[in-house]
């Protein structure tokens, strides 16, 4: 798996365990540890999964997105590759 992909995994299991639907860049920075390019290069993969939608931000300071909502199709891919999960609603 290339970095990108598992740090895009890494973003997707931290958050849905910690029960983040959305989250800006620096939620993400503080559930998962990445750095600021590491999270902007893994965002973009969870993108075209499917997995995630993402809302473009006005400026570019650190993020290339304002914030990122985790689609239903990422508990179903959670569930079928990490674990299983209660709904989260």
């Amino acid at each position: 798996m290339d970095p990108n992909q598992k740090n895009a995994m890494t973003i997707l299991k931290a958050m849905v365990e910690g029960s983040r639907r959305r989250g800006n860049g620096d939620v993400i920075k503080r559930l998962t540890n990445l750095e600021f390019d590491e999270i902007n290069e893994a965002v973009p993969c969870l993108e075209e999964m499917g997995l995630v939608k993402t809302l473009p931000g006005r400026k570019k300071l650190r993020y290339e997105f304002f914030n990122v909502t985790l689609s239903s199709a990422s508990y179903q891919y959670y569930n079928d590759h990490f674990g299983k999960i209660e709904s989260i609603e």
